[in-house]
C-alpha cells in the first residue's frame, strides 16, 4: 500500500550519451543511439516489459497567439505545442514502441470556429491545422497509433470523419478516433496477461455527432436537468441547438459547487450501451486473468481530478468506476490513464489498488522542460512512466533546480 501511495521516483537509467536535453530541448538521436538507449532501459529494468507505448494528450494545437483560458488560470501556447510534439516524436522514436497514444483534443475548438465573429470557419481550416499536427507525429517510426476522441475532436469533425478518417495532406499517418472495425470504443490484448481498453466518453454528448450536425437534443435535456445555467441559457436561446454556440458562452460553473459540476458542455458520458460492453469486457478479462489498462480521455475517479471538483469526469463516472471496483471483475483493472484536466492528475485507490493517472498538456509546456510526453512500460508488477512534464511543477514528473534534467524522470507505480 506504501509503495501504491508513493510512487517511487528517479532519473531514468538512459546514459547521457544514449539521449541529449540540450538547452533548446532538441533531442539529438542516431540509429546506434537508438539501439544503445533501447538495450540500457532493458538492462534497467529486471525484465523486459510486456509493453511499451509512448503517450501525449491535449496538444490541443491552433494556429493562434498565446492567450490565457477562459477562467484566466491557464497561459494557453497554442503553437508551441508543436514543439512539444516535435520533441516527444523524437523521444518516441529512441525506444522501441509496441504503439503510442494521443489521449484526445489533437487541435484546438478554434480551428473550426471563430469565437470574434460568432461563425464556423471554413472547414479546410480545421483540416489543415490537424496536417500541422499529423505531419509531426508522421515522423513517429511506431506505425500504431491510437487517437481517442475527445470534445474538440468533435469540434472539429463529424463522427463520420472520425471513424473512417481525416484527410491531412502531407501526413503518412491516418487520423481517425476508431479501430479497423469502426469502432470507437474497444480493447485489444498488446500482449498475453493484458488487456487495453478504449473508451469513448462523449457516446453521450452534445456534441456527439460531430461539427455542424447540431447539438444532441437528448444530451442537451440531460444537461438542463442538472445544470440550471445550461436550462436558462438554452430556454433564452433555442436555436443553439442547430448553431451549436455554446461552449464558453456563458457560466455554466456559476453554483455548481461538488461533483456535480461534471454536468457541463465540455464533458459528457459512456451511456448504457457502452457501460453495458464494459461490463462484459472487464469480466472477461478478469475470467482469463488479464490486468487491464484504460484509456479514457475524461477522468473517472473524483479524486484525480483537480481539488476534487469533479470538473473534468465524464458524467456517468458512478456507474464506470462501480465496474472498476466490482467483485465482478476481481481487481483486474490496474491503471486508467486519462487526458483533458491540462494540469495532469494522479491518484491511486489504495483499496482497490489502481492507479488514475492524467497526462499533462503540450499548451501548458514552459520553456523550463522539454515535456509534457512520456514513455510507458508496462511489467505484471509494475507501471513505469519515463518522461518529462509541462515544468518544475509537474504532478508526474516534478524537478528541482535551474534546468530541467538532461534525462527523462521516472515514476513507477506499483501494482
Amino acid at each position: 500500500d506504501v509503495a501504491r501511495s508513493q510512487p517511487t521516483c528517479m532519473r531514468c537509467a538512459f546514459p547521457k550519451s544514449a539521449i541529449s536535453v540540450v538547452r533548446n530541448f532538441s533531442l539529438r538521436t542516431s540509429k546506434r543511439v537508438v539501439r544503445a538507449a533501447s538495450h540500457a532501459n532493458a538492462a534497467s529494468m529486471d525484465s523486459a516489459p510486456r509493453f511499451r507505448f509512448g503517450l501525449l494528450a491535449d496538444i490541443q494545437y491552433c494556429d493562434g497567439d498565446d492567450r490565457k483560458n477562459i477562467t484566466g488560470t491557464q497561459m494557453r501556447r497554442y503553437r508551441n505545442s508543436l514543439n512539444v510534439a516535435e520533441r516527444a516524436v523524437e523521444y518516441f522514436n529512441a525506444n522501441a514502441l509496441d504503439f503510442a497514444v494521443h489521449n484526445g483534443d489533437i487541435t484546438d475548438h478554434q480551428c473550426a470556429f471563430d469565437f470574434a465573429a460568432d461563425d464556423f470557419k471554413p472547414i479546410e481550416s480545421g483540416r489543415e491545422n490537424l496536417a500541422s499536427v499529423m505531419r509531426i507525429l508522421s515522423k513517429s517510426t511506431c506505425e500504431k497509433w491510437i487517437f481517442t476522441i475527445g470534445n474538440h475532436e468533435l469540434y472539429n469533425f463529424t463522427r463520420n470523419e472520425l471513424r473512417d478518417g481525416v484527410d491531412t495532406p502531407g501526413s503518412s499517418l491516418s487520423f481517425r478516433c476508431a479501430n479497423d472495425a469502426g469502432e470507437f470504443y474497444y480493447s485489444f490484448a498488446p500482449s498475453p496477461g493484458w488487456r487495453v481498453v478504449v473508451l469513448d466518453p462523449y457516446a453521450v454528448s452534445i456534441y456527439r455527432k460531430g461539427r455542424q450536425q447540431g447539438l444532441c437534443e437528448e444530451a442537451i435535456e440531460l444537461l438542463r436537468k442538472h445544470n440550471p445555467n445550461v436550462d436558462v441559457f438554452v430556454r433564452e436561446n433555442p436555436e443553439v441547438i442547430e448553431t451549436e454556440r455554446m461552449s464558453g458562452t456563458f457560466p455554466y460553473f456559476k453554483d455548481m459547487d461538488g461533483l456535480v459540476g461534471r454536468y457541463v458542455p465540455f464533458n459528457g458520458g459512456l451511456g448504457p450501451e457502452q457501460l453495458a460492453w464494459a461490463r462484459d469486457t472487464l469480466s472477461a478479462a478478469n475470467a482469463a486473468g488479464e490486468k487491464v489498462l484504460i484509456l479514457s480521455h475524461l477522468l473517472i475517479h473524483p479524486d484525480s481530478t483537480a481539488k476534487r471538483s469533479g470538473k473534468t469526469l465524464m458524467w456517468d463516472y458512478d456507474e464506470m468506476l462501480a465496474l472498476v471496483e466490482s467483485p465482478q471483475t476481481g481487481g483486474c483493472v490496474k491503471c486508467v490513464i486519462s487526458g483533458h484536466q491540462h494540469e495532469g492528475a494522479m491518484f491511486t485507490c489504495d483499496k482497490y489498488g489502481v492507479h488514475y493517472l492524467g497526462m499533462e498538456s503540450p499548451m501548458l509546456a514552459s520553456d523550463e522542460s522539454p515535456g509534457p510526453f512520456a514513455v510507458v512500460d508496462v511489467f505484471d508488477d509494475k507501471i513505469v512512466f519515463k518522461g518529462y512534464g509541462r515544468d518544475r511543477s509537474s504532478i508526474l514528473f516534478p524537478f528541482a533546480g535551474d534546468a530541467a534534467p538532461s534525462d527523462p524522470i521516472v515514476r513507477e507505480f506499483a501494482l
